[in-house]
C-alpha cells in the first residue's frame, strides 16, 4: 500500500513539473475589445529558468542570460489565425505570412536575439478585417491595448527588451523602434524570451452583390471570379465588377441597381458599384463599341451610286444607259407589292445586329434598289412605273440579250428570270439576278456588308443612305468567290481645276470578311487596265502606271477613270471594275480695281484666287468681294486659301462654305504689313475629319493679323486639336494678333476621334499659343450665340483654352456650352492667361469642371465679370467642380517653398444657379467657385499655404448652398476676402455698383433684370422714349414654300430700351424661276438619239421647279464621199452599193477582187463536156470585176465494183454461169459485162444407209445420197458367211419389212410376206431384228388396217410450178429461201423481179404452210404459201426420199416486210 501511495505522489510531482511556469503567473487585466472574439491564453513553452516566481511582482532581472538556449522566437498571429495575413519586413527583406514563428539568431550583444520586425495587414485582409487591439506575450506576461506606445510596452517588458548587457543607447533604440498601432506594428527584438504578438481583429461588415447581365448575348458577369471587394464599412461596400463582353464589338456601359442608380464603366470592362444591403441585385448593361452601320430612320428615297458589271465590265441598260458610276434615286415602296413582305427590314439595338423589335423601317434597302434597277434598266420600264408594283420581276423571263457598255454581247438570259429570291430574312439569296444565275456579289461603299462580327448581311438588311455606293458584280467563273473581289481607286471622286493632274492608286478587296469580323482590308494592286472616259463613257485615252496612275485634265467637264480586270469581259474575270469620277472646274481670274485689289464676285474667281495664293504663299495680296459667293457646288476643289497675307475685305457680302474653311492658314509673322480680314459673313458648314485645327474662318492664324467684323453663321465641326467658330488656333510667336467685334451664331462641335488628343473648343477661338514671346493676343468685343460642344477636353463660349499671352475683354456668351472642362468665356486658362475682364455669360454651362466664366482658372486675373447662366455639373469623372465664376482655381506653375500664389479674382458677381446631376462625396459646388485647389505637384498639403491676391465674388442667395465648397487640404489665405452671398436687392443696389467699381453701371434699361451691367452694354433709362426706326429681329426667313416670320422691334434711340415688338408673318415668296439649264445630257450621236433634262431651278432656294426630258434626235451621219466615213463620228459607212458606188455616202469603190467563184455551171458528165463561168467579185462593194467561161471535160466513167447478174447456179453434174457486170458509179450506165462459167460442183455424198441387208445367199446393198441434188448410188455388201445363218435369216425378214414402203391398198401382200418372214424366225434370230425395224412392220399393219375403204382416185399429181412477183430491182435477186433453207438454183428460175419454184421441188414438200424469202444485196421480200391435199411426203422403207403429191396447191398466203410478194400464176 505504501508503495502505491509513493508511486502516486511521484507521478503527481512529475505531472506538475511538466506545466509551464506561466500557468502559475498572476492574472493580468486585459481590456476586452468590443465584438472581438475571445483569444486563447498563449503558453510560452520556452520560458527561461530565470523567470521570476509568478507570485512576485515583475522586476528587472539581474541574472546572466540563459546560456542553455541559443535562440529565441518571435511569433506573429491573430485571433483569426488561418484567415488573415500580414506583410512583414525584417532587415530589408519582406514576406507575406499567416500565423508564423521566426527563430531569432544569436547576436553579438551578450547572446540575445536582435532584429527589427515591422508589418501590417495585407490589403486583402485589411479589406475584410480591422485591427482593434494587440496582445503581446513574453516571459509569462501579457500586455493588451488598442494602441500602445513604446514607453508602455517597454515598461511592461523592460527586463525582456533590455536584457543585461544592453547599453543605454540600445535601450533608447528599443523604445523608439517598439510601436503598436491600429494599422501596423514595429518591434525591436533584443530579447531573452520568446515573444508572441497577437493582432485582435474585428471582421468588417461586407455587403455582397448579385450582378446579372441584361442581355447575355452581349456579355456576362461571373459572380464568383468577376467581383472584387475594394472597400467596406458599416453602411456600404464598394465592389469592382469585371464583365466579359461577348467580343470586341461590345463593352460594359454601366451597372444599375433596382433603384435606378447607375455606375458607369470607364474602360468598357469594369465598373465600381456601391452595395448597401446583402445580396443586393444589380443589372449590367452592355453597349456597342462599333458605331451604327445603317441609318434606321425613315426616308422616302435615297440617291445612291450604282455600278453593275459582268465579268469585270460594266453593263448597258435596256435604254442604253451605261450602268457605271450611275446616280440613281431609289424610292421606298412596300415589298409586299412584289410578294416579298417576308423580307421587311426591322429595327436593331445598335444600328446593326439581329432584329430586336417589330418596328418596320420605312427606308430603302439594297433589295429596293435591285428591284428598281431591274425594272428601270433590265425590263426597260419608265421611271414613273418603277417601284410601284406594276410589274413582276420575279416572273419576268423574257429572253434578253444583255450588253456590255460598248454594245458587245455580255450574255443571253435565255429563260432565266430577271430576279429570283429565296432564303429567309437577313439570309436572302438571289438565284437569278439580271437574267443571270446566282454567281454574283455586291459591296456597299467598297466594303463587304456586315450585319455583325463575322456575319455578312444580305440586300434585304442593308439600309441605304444618300451617297452610298453599290457595286454589283456578276461572274461566269464560280471560283471568283475564292480568288476575286472588288477594285477601287484611292478616292471615289476628284474635284480639280482645268490643267490640274489627278494622281490615284488602285486597290482591291476580297469577297469575304476578315477573320476579325471586319470588312476585308484593301490591298494595293498594279495590273489593271486603266483608261479615262468622258461624261458619255467614250474612251479618251489609256493611262499607264504601276499601281499609281496620273492624268492631266485640260478641259472643264465630267470625266471617269476606270480600271478593268486584265481579263475583263472574259469568262475567267474575277474582279469588279474600279471607277472614280473626276469633276474638272474651270476658274476665272478676277479683275482688279485702281488700287490693285482683286474684285471677286463668283465661285470661279474665288477658286482662281485660292490657286493664286497657293502658288504665291505669304506674298501680300489684297482682295475684296463684290457679290455673295457660294462654294457649295465645287466640292473638294475648295481646300481653303493657304498662306494668305494681305487684306481681304468682305464688304458686307456672304460666302457659303461646304467643307474646308475660307483660309487654312492666315498671316505671316515676318511680314512687315498686317494681315486684315474684315466685314464678312460666312454661312453653310465647315467640317474637318482629319487631324489638325479647325476654324470656320481659318484653321490657324499667326503673325501680325487682325480679324474684325466677321459674322459666322456656318456650323463648324472638327475631330481633333483646336476647334473654333472663327479660328481653330491663334498661334503667336511675334507681333500681336487681335480678333475684334466678331460674332458667332453657328454651332461649334468638337468630336474627338483619338482619346489621346483632347480638344479645345471655343465659340470664337479654339485655343491660343504664345510660344514664349512677349506680344499679346487680344480677343475684344466678340460675341458667341451658338452652341459649343466638346466630347473631350475644354470648351468655352469665347475660347476653349487661352494661354498666358491672351487677353479677353468686353466679350459675351449666350450660347450653351458643354464638355469636360467648361466655362462661359474660357474653358481652361492654360499657362496663366493674362486676364479676362468686363465679360459676361448668359448661356447654360455643362460639364465635369464648370464655371460661369472659366472652368479651370490656373491663375489668370479675372476682373469685372458676371454670370447669369445656369452652371450644371454633369459627367462620370471622379472629381467634379462647379462654380458661378470658376469651377476650380488652381495653379501648378507658381509656387515656392513658402506657398502658392494666385492672381486675384475681383469685382465679379454671379446670379446663375449652380447644380449637379448627382451629388457625390467628390462633387464640389460653390456659388463663387467649386474649389480653390486640388492636389499640387504630389507635395503634401501641409507643406503649402495658398495666397490669393484677392477673391471678390458676390453671389445671389439661393444660387448654391455654399459660396465655395472646398479649399482642399491647403491653408487658404485671402488678402481681401470678399466672398459673400447677397440678396437680389443688395446686388441691384447703388452700394454694390460702388463696390464693383467703374467697369459696371446701373441697368437703367433693365436688360439684365436690374442687376449691374458692364459699361459697354447698352442699358439706358429714358422717361420719354424716342422711337427709332423699326428693326427686324428673330428673323426666320420665308422660303419659297414656307412662311417665315420676324419681329419688328422699335427701340428708344436714347436709352435703347425696347418700346414695342410685333411678330409679322412673312409669306412664302414662291419660287423664282431662273433660266432653264440642261442636266443629264446624253449627247445625240449620228445614229442614237440623245436626251437632256431641261430643268428650271428657283434662283432663291435652288429647288427644282420643273424638269422636262427632251429627246434630241439622232444627228444622222455627215458622209464624206472621198473616204466613205462620217465627218462627225468617223464611223465607216455601212455601204449600200450600186454599180460600185455607195447609194448612202457616194463613195466610189476601189475594187479589191476576191477569190473567183463559179457561176452558170453545166456539169460535165461521164461522156459529155460541161462548162462554168469563173467570176471575180469585189470584196468591198460586191460588184462583178471579171467573168471567164471555162470548159469542163467529160469525166469518163467511174467504175464501181462488179456485180453478178443472170446467175445460173452450177449443179453437181452440170456447169452453171453468171454475168459479171461493171456499172458507172456516177451515171449508172453499164460499162462492161462478162459471162463467167461456174463449174459443176460434183456430188456431195452422205455416209450412206444399208438399203438391202446381206444374207448368206445374197449380197446386200448400201445406198448413198447426194446432199445437194439427192441423186443416189449404191455399193454391194458382201454375202454373209455360213456361220451367220441366224443373221442371214434375220436380214431377210428385215429386207421384207423395209420393202413395205408407203402403205396403200396394194401393200397387203408385202406386209403379209414381211410378217410371215419375221414370225418364221427363231427367237434368237428375232433378237437380231432391231426394234425400230419391228416397229415399222407393226406401224404398216396398223396403217393398212386404217386405210379408207372407198375406191375413188387417190389424187392427181402436181405438174406445174408457182411464181412469186417482188418489187426488188430486176436482175438483183441473189437468193431464195423456203422454210429458212436456201434453195439450189435448179429449184427455181428468175425472170426480172419474178421467182418461180419448180414443180419437182414442190413435190418434195409436205402439205401444209411454208415460208418463202427472196432477197437481193439490199432488200428482202418475205411471204408464205400452203400446200393442201390428202397426200403427204413420206419416206419409203428403203429410206429413199420418194415424193408422192396427191393434191395440188390449194392456197398461198403472203406477208410483206422489206418488199412485197404476190402470186403470179398457178398451174
Amino acid at each position: 500500500m505504501k508503495k502505491r501511495i509513493v508511486s502516486l505522489l511521484m507521478a503527481l510531482v512529475m505531472a506538475v513539473s511538466l506545466l509551464p511556469v506561466s500557468a502559475f503567473a498572476a492574472e493580468v487585466d486585459v481590456p476586452a475589445a468590443q465584438d472581438v472574439p475571445a483569444v486563447e491564453q498563449q503558453n510560452d513553452e520556452n520560458t527561461t529558468p530565470d523567470t521570476p516566481d509568478p507570485a512576485e511582482e515583475p522586476k528587472q532581472q539581474d541574472a546572466e542570460p540563459d546560456t542553455g538556449t541559443d535562440t529565441r522566437t518571435f511569433t506573429l498571429t491573430s485571433n483569426y489565425p488561418d484567415a488573415t495575413s500580414f506583410k512583414v519586413s525584417a532587415r530589408g527583406s519582406s514576406e507575406v505570412v499567416t500565423n508564423k514563428t521566426w527563430e531569432l539568431s544569436q547576436s553579438s550583444l551578450s547572446g540575445y536575439g536582435e532584429m527589427v520586425y515591422a508589418g501590417q495587414l495585407t490589403d486583402d485582409t485589411a479589406l475584410r478585417y480591422e485591427i482593434v487591439s494587440w496582445e503581446l506575450s513574453a516571459g509569462g506576461k501579457k500586455f493588451s491595448a488598442a494602441t500602445a506606445n513604446s514607453d508602455k510596452i517597454f515598461s511592461e517588458f523592460s527586463e525582456i527588451f533590455t536584457p543585461k548587457g544592453v547599453s543605454s543607447k540600445k535601450e533608447t533604440m528599443c523604445k523608439s523602434q517598439t510601436k503598436l498601432t491600429t494599422s501596423n506594428f514595429r518591434l525591436w527584438l533584443a530579447t531573452n524570451a520568446d515573444i508572441t504578438l497577437t493582432a485582435i481583429l474585428k471582421e468588417k461588415k461586407v455587403y455582397t452583390p448579385i450582378v446579372a447581365s441584361a442581355n447575355t448575348s452581349y456579355g456576362t458577369i461571373d459572380n464568383t471570379n468577376g467581383l472584387k471587394l475594394l472597400t467596406t464599412s458599416e453602411s456600404k461596400s464598394v465592389w469592382k465588377v469585371t464583365a466579359t463582353p461577348k467580343d470586341e464589338w461590345y463593352e460594359l456601359s454601366y451597372i444599375a441597381d433596382e433603384m435606378g442608380n447607375k455606375f458607369a464603366s470607364r474602360d468598357g470592362k469594369t465598373a465600381e458599384i456601391t452595395v448597401t444591403e446583402a445580396d443586393q441585385k444589380f443589372t449590367a448593361y452592355f453597349a456597342a463599341t462599333v458605331a451604327p452601320m445603317y441609318d434606321e430612320t425613315p426616308a422616302d428615297s435615297v440617291t445612291v451610286n450604282v455600278t453593275i458589271s459582268n465579268d469585270g465590265m460594266p453593263l448597258m441598260g435596256a435604254d442604253g444607259t451605261i450602268l457605271a458610276n450611275l446616280d440613281v434615286t431609289v424610292p421606298y415602296f412596300d415589298l409586299d407589292d412584289y410578294g416579298l413582305s417576308n423580307f421587311y427590314r426591322y429595327g436593331t439595338e445598335f444600328g446593326w445586329g439581329s432584329y430586336n423589335n417589330d418596328e418596320l423601317i420605312e427606308r430603302p434597302t439594297a433589295l429596293h434598289a435591285y428591284i428598281y434597277l431591274i425594272e428601270r434598266y433590265y425590263m426597260g420600264l419608265p421611271a414613273d412605273q418603277c417601284g410601284k408594283g406594276m410589274s413582276n420581276p420575279l416572273a419576268y423571263s423574257k429572253a434578253t440579250t444583255v450588253q456590255y457598255m460598248d454594245g458587245a454581247v455580255a450574255y443571253k438570259s435565255g429563260v432565266k428570270k430577271a430576279l429570283t429570291v429565296t432564303g429567309s430574312p437577313t439570309s436572302l439569296y438571289m438565284s437569278n439576278f439580271w437574267g443571270h444565275d446566282e454567281n454574283l456579289m455586291y459591296f456597299r461603299n467598297h466594303e463587304y456588308p456586315l450585319m455583325a462580327k463575322g456575319w455578312g448581311s444580305t440586300c434585304d438588311y442593308i439600309l441605304l443612305s444618300d451617297g452610298d455606293r453599290l457595286d454589283v458584280a456578276l461572274f461566269s467563273d464560280w471560283s471568283f468567290y475564292n480568288r476575286g473581289g472588288f477594285n477601287k481607286f484611292s478616292q471615289d471622286a476628284y474635284y480639280i481645276a482645268t490643267g490640274e493632274t489627278v494622281t490615284t492608286s488602285t486597290f482591291k478587296a476580297a469577297t469575304s470578311a476578315g477573320l476579325d469580323g471586319e470588312s476585308p482590308a484593301l490591298e494595293a494592286i498594279k495590273d489593271l487596265k486603266v483608261a479615262v472616259y468622258d461624261t458619255n463613257w467614250t474612251k479618251l485615252a489609256d493611262v499607264t502606271g504601276d499601281g499609281t496612275y496620273t492624268y492631266t485634265f485640260d478641259k472643264a467637264g465630267t470625266y471617269y477613270l476606270m480600271g478593268l480586270d486584265a481579263n475583263a469581259a472574259k469568262n475567267d474575270a474575277c474582279y469588279a471594275p474600279a471607277i472614280t469620277k473626276v469633276t474638272v472646274v474651270g476658274s476665272t481670274e478676277p479683275g482688279k480695281d485702281a488700287d490693285g485689289n482683286y474684285l471677286i464676285g463668283s465661285a470661279e474667281e474665288l477658286l482662281w484666287f485660292q490657286d493664286y495664293v497657293a502658288k504665291n504663299p505669304n506674298t501680300a495680296v489684297n482682295a475684296a468681294l463684290t457679290a455673295n459667293v457660294s462654294l457649295a457646288s465645287v466640292g473638294s476643289r475648295w481646300s481653303g486659301i493657304n498662306g494668305f497675307t494681305g487684306t481681304f475685305d468682305g464688304r458686307g457680302h456672304t460666302i457659303t462654305m461646304d467643307g474646308a474653311p475660307l483660309f487654312t492658314t492666315l498671316g505671316n509673322e515676318s511680314s512687315k504689313t498686317a494681315t486684315v480680314v474684315s466685314n464678312l459673313t460666312i454661312t453653310g458648314k465647315v467640317q474637318n475629319d482629319k487631324a489638325g485645327y479647325t476654324g470656320g474662318l481659318a484653321n490657324s492664324v499667326t503673325g501680325r493679323t487682325c480679324i474684325r467684323n466677321i459674322v459666322m453663321k456656318a456650323n463648324v465641326t472638327g475631330t481633333s486639336g483646336c476647334v473654333g467658330g472663327l479660328v481653330g488656333v491663334l498661334r503667336l510667336s511675334g507681333p500681336e494678333i487681335s480678333v475684334e467685334n466678331c460674332k458667332n451664331y453657328g454651332t461649334v462641335h468638337g468630336a474627338v476621334l483619338n482619346a489621346g488628343n483632347p480638344l479645345s473648343v471655343g465659340g470664337i477661338v479654339g485655343s491660343t499659343f504664345s510660344n514664349g514671346c512677349s506680344a499679346v493676343i487680344t480677343i475684344q468685343g466678340c460675341e458667341n450665340h451658338g452652341a459649343v460642344t466638346a466630347n473631350s477636353g475644354q470648351a468655352g463660349g469665347i475660347a476653349g483654352a487661352p494661354d498666358d499671352n491672351a487677353i479677353i475683354t468686353d466679350c459675351l456668351n449666350t450660347g450653351n456650352v458643354s464638355g469636360i472642362t467648361v466655362g462661359g468665356i474660357a474653358g481652361d486658362t492654360h499657362y496663366q492667361t493674362q486676364r479676362i475682364e468686363r465679360c459676361y455669360n448668359a448661356g447654360t454651362i455643362t460639364g465635369s469642371t464648370v464655371g460661369g466664366i472659366v472652368g479651370t482658372n490656373r491663375g489668370a486675373t479675372i476682373d469685372s465679370c458676371y454670370n447669369r447662366g445656369a452652371v450644371v455639373v454633369k459627367g462620370d469623372e471622379e472629381y467634379r467642380y462647379g462654380g458661378g465664376i470658376m469651377g476650380e482655381q488652381t495653379s501648378s506653375n507658381i509656387y515656392n517653398s513658402n506657398g502658392i500664389y494666385a492672381d486675384p479674382v475681383t469685382n465679379c458677381y454671379n446670379v446663375g444657379t449652380v447644380s449637379c446631376d448627382k451629388m457625390t462625396d467628390k462633387t464640389y459646388l460653390g456659388a463663387a467657385t467649386g474649389t480653390f485647389f486640388r492636389d499640387f505637384n504630389d507635395k503634401p498639403a501641409s507643406d503649402f499655404s495658398v495666397y490669393i491676391g484677392g477673391f471678390e465674388v458676390y453671389a445671389l442667395e439661393g444660387t448654391c448652398d455654399k459660396i465655395t465648397a472646398n479649399a482642399g487640404a491647403y491653408s487658404v489665405v485671402v488678402s481681401a476676402n470678399k466672398m459673400a452671398f447677397k440678396t437680389a436687392a443688395e446686388l441691384k443696389s447703388d452700394a454694390m455698383l460702388t463696390t464693383l467699381g467703374d467697369a459696371f453701371k446701373k441697368d437703367a434699361g433693365n436688360v439684365n433684370n436690374g442687376y449691374p451691367v458692364l459699361v459697354w452694354q447698352v442699358s439706358e433709362a429714358c422717361t420719354d422714349h424716342t422711337p427709332g426706326a423699326a428693326v427686324r429681329e428673330n428673323e426666320v426667313p420665308a422660303t419659297c414654300t414656307k412662311d417665315g416670320s420676324h419681329d419688328e422691334v422699335i427701340y428708344c434711340t436714347v436709352c435703347k430700351a425696347e418700346i414695342s415688338r410685333k411678330t409679322i408673318t412673312d409669306k412664302a415668296t414662291g419660287h423664282k424661276a431662273q433660266a432653264a439649264v440642261k442636266e443629264n445630257v446624253k449627247d445625240a450621236t449620228c445614229t442614237v438619239a440623245g436626251s437632256h433634262d431641261e430643268v428650271v431651278y428657283c434662283s432663291v432656294c435652288q429647288t427644282e421647279i420643273s424638269r422636262t426630258t427632251v429627246t434630241d434626235k439622232a444627228l444622222g451621219h455627215d458622209w464624206d464621199s472621198a473616204t466613205g466615213k462620217c465627218k462627225r463620228c468617223e464611223t465607216a459607212c455601212d455601204h449600200k452599193w450600186t454599180n460600185g458606188k455607195c447609194d448612202t455616202c457616194g463613195y466610189a469603190c476601189q475594187h479589191v477582187g476576191g477569190d473567183a467563184v463559179k457561176e452558170k455551171e453545166v456539169p460535165a458528165t461521164c461522156t459529155k463536156d460541161g462548162s462554168h463561168d469563173e467570176v471575180v467579185y469585189c470584196t468591198i462593194c460586191k460588184s462583178e470585176v471579171s467573168r471567164t467561161n471555162v470548159v469542163d471535160k467529160a469525166t469518163g466513167h467511174k467504175e464501181q465494183p462488179a456485180v453478178k447478174e443472170n446467175v445460173k447456179a452450177p449443179t453437181c453434174t452440170v456447169d452453171g454461169s453468171h454475168d459479171e457486170v461493171v456499172y458507172c458509179s456516177v451515171c449508172k450506165e453499164e460499162v462492161s459485162r462478162t459471162n463467167v462459167v461456174d463449174k459443176a460442183t460434183g456430188h456431195k455424198w452422205d455416209d450412206g444407209v444399208v438399203t438391202t441387208q446381206p444374207t448368206t445367199g445374197k449380197e446386200g446393198v448400201k445406198t448413198f445420197t447426194c446432199t445437194v441434188c439427192k441423186e443416189t448410188k449404191t455399193e454391194t455388201i458382201d454375202k454373209l458367211g455360213e456361220d451367220q445363218k441366224d443373221q442371214s435369216a434375220a436380214n431377210e425378214a428385215i429386207n421384207l419389212i423395209n420393202g413395205i414402203g408407203t402403205v396403200t391398198r396394194g401393200s397387203k401382200a408385202s406386209i403379209d410376206a414381211a410378217r410371215k418372214a419375221y414370225d418364221d424366225l427363231t427367237d434368237a434370230q428375232k433378237e437380231l431384228v432391231p426394234a425400230d425395224v419391228l416397229k415399222t412392220l407393226t406401224d404398216a399393219e396398223t396403217a393398212y388396217a386404217n386405210l379408207p375403204r372407198s375406191s375413188g382416185s387417190s389424187g392427181s399429181a402436181y405438174t406445174g410450178g408457182h411464181t412469186f412477183t417482188t418489187d426488188l430491182e430486176p436482175g438483183s435477186i441473189t437468193g431464195v429461201f423456203v422454210d429458212g433453207k436456201k434453195l439450189d438454183s435448179r429449184y427455181y428460175t428468175v425472170s426480172g423481179s419474178d421467182v418461180t419454184l419448180t414443180a419437182d421441188y414442190l413435190k418434195t414438200l409436205r402439205s401444209g404452210k411454208h415460208t418463202v424469202k427472196i432477197e437481193n444485196a439490199t432488200k428482202v421480200a418475205t411471204g408464205s404459201f400452203t400446200l393442201s391435199g390428202s397426200g403427204a411426203v413420206q419416206s419409203s422403207r428403203t429410206g429413199d426420199p420418194g415424193v408422192a403429191i396427191y393434191a395440188a396447191m390449194g392456197a398461198v398466203s403472203f406477208l410483206g416486210s422489206a418488199a412485197w410478194l404476190r402470186k403470179r400464176k398457178e398451174t
